[in-house]
């Protein structure tokens, strides 16, 4: 690494305080962020039981050594932080044993199917009490992982927080994200060439046969790739924004420039016809966005350098890719009816299964016991996730989860999108931290985003490592649309309305 961007990395931490004076919470959540993609995708037991243990490691110091981590109290409406609470307690009342008549009245099927001794050979069935999830160790497994999640959000809002006096950064854990998905491109694209059979060459596919890098499905991988892209070009256009090369960092941006184009090339390189359009729409999203914030007349060489870079960056990374196997498959999309799409089939079936459990789903990770009963799809095989991360949510909580889970995240895009709004109105009266910090936002919103358009058709937030960086990206987004502590007039007059 070269000395500016030592400094970045130097300054982000200042930046982001660690708002415990020790670092060793903030060190276990970023070697976590870090490693959970490379873990296989952290689809493997192991691989996930050790970053649960990190991420409760990590938040036990933080109370341990007195960083009031569920304090927060800065003025910022909490609702939605409620919703995401309340979201994990669900899967607590969905393990409660309950009287059979009240099961009954409430989740006439989860009844039925207990009748019918599915569950595999050697777990206890109740009789007298039933609980209401159909299999309570995925219920309880799913939800300790949501906990954990929930958990990694806070600790990211916390320490994403701003503090007075401080210049507005790329903070340790966006950086972080970047160089992972720098990292898990990089492995892929070298596996890609030497035509492996394996992960990482020795490491045999659990779920089959085609993978990418360091994932089993290359829609996931993508999933990955596609939060990675934006923080990328969020930091560019913060580094070329401030002074063309005089930052204090100007080698960041050739950094982050690079790994951007590793990771655009992997993700067109993918396959993924869910990944790339939903990386397409959000890049155009973003590039308005920063477009708007950079468009006052003396910025004017600014934003046709960034524009100049930014095409490229994409050029650069479409060159590297081997289209053959990409352009078929959105051929295929575009000319195919949507009645004999499997999906489409699914969804339907999914629907008619929620509309049977509306107050209680199935319960949370049951989906694969559950859908079989609804299961109306002319084909042999079992449907472990409904290939869209709403309706699963919907069909294994009922709605009581799936308004739970979207207050939660309309009060992050809320968050995000108020600061941008008001960075916009304000960007004629040359407050450098306001602009430089909501183009930071774009790229931590822009992961955001990008993950749930690509939920409509699939299901990353069923994978530990994408779902633990969605929601540290999500603590990122609402850290950074708070206000710093009052230091002088201009930050109080400028701080975003809560």
């Amino acid at each position: 690494m070269g000395p500016g961007i030592l400094h970045a990395f130097r300054g982000s931490q200042q930046t982001m305080r660690p708002h415990s004076q020790h670092r060793a919470p903030t060190l276990i959540l970023g070697a976590l962020v870090f490693m959970a993609p490379l873990l296989f995708g952290a689809v493997y037991p192991w691989a996930y039981g050790l970053l649960e243990i990190g991420v409760l490691a990590a938040f036990l110091l933080c109370l341990w050594r007195g960083d009031r981590v569920l304090s927060l109290d800065n003025g910022l409406p909490r609702w939605g932080l409620w919703c995401l609470l309340a979201f994990v307690a669900w899967a607590g009342v969905q393990l409660i044993p309950l009287p059979q008549e009240l099961v009954r009245l409430v989740a006439q099927p989860v009844h039925d199917l207990w009748q019918l001794d599915f569950l595999p050979a050697g777990l206890a069935r109740p009789r007298a009490l039933l609980p209401l999830s159909l299999y309570p160790y995925a219920t309880a497994s799913t939800g300790l992982l949501f906990l954990c999640y929930a958990l990694a959000f806070l600790m990211a809002w916390r320490l994403a927080s701003p503090t007075g006096g401080e210049p507005v950064k790329p903070g340790a854990l966006l950086l972080t994200v970047v160089l992972a998905g720098f990292a898990v491109a990089a492995v892929a694209i070298v596996q890609n060439g030497l035509d492996a059979r394996a992960m990482y060459g020795f490491f045999p596919p659990r779920h089959g046969g085609s993978f990418t890098g360091p994932y089993v499905n290359y829609n996931h991988f993508a999933g990955y790739l596609e939060m990675a892209i934006p923080l990328g070009v969020g930091v560019v256009a913060f580094v070329l924004r401030n002074r063309l090369g005089q930052s204090s960092a100007p080698g960041l941006g050739w950094l982050c420039g690079g790994a951007a184009i590793i990771m655009m090339a992997a993700l067109f390189m993918s396959r993924s016809r869910g990944g790339i359009l939903a990386f397409g729409v959000v890049l155009l999203g973003q590039l308005l966005v920063i477009a708007a914030l950079l468009s006052r007349s003396h910025m004017k060489k600014r934003l046709a350098f960034f524009s100049l870079v930014l095409v490229l960056l994409l050029g650069v990374g479409a060159h590297m890719t081997d289209w053959s196997q990409t352009l078929p498959r959105f051929h295929r999309l575009f000319h195919q009816e949507a009645a004999d799409s499997i999906r489409w089939q699914l969804y339907k079936d999914v629907l008619h299964m929620s509309n049977q459990l509306p107050l209680t789903g199935s319960g949370l990770g049951t989906f694969y016991v559950g859908f079989p009963p609804f299961k109306t799809i002319p084909r042999q095989g079992v449907f472990r996730h409904a290939h869209n991360d709403f309706l699963e949510v919907l069909a294994e909580t009922g709605w009581p989860g799936l308004l739970m889970f979207l207050g939660f995240v309309a009060w992050v895009l809320a968050r995000g999108g108020g600061v941008l709004r008001r960075a916009m109105s304000r960007r004629g009266r040359g407050d450098p931290e306001l602009i430089g910090g909501a183009i930071l936002l774009t790229g931590c919103l822009g992961g955001v985003v990008s993950l749930l358009i690509h939920g409509l058709v699939d299901f990353n937030l069923r994978i530990p490592a994408n779902a633990l960086t969605w929601f540290v990206l999500c603590g990122l987004v609402v850290g950074l649309s708070q206000a710093p502590p009052a230091a002088a007039p201009l930050e109080q007059d400028d701080a975003p309305s809560g």
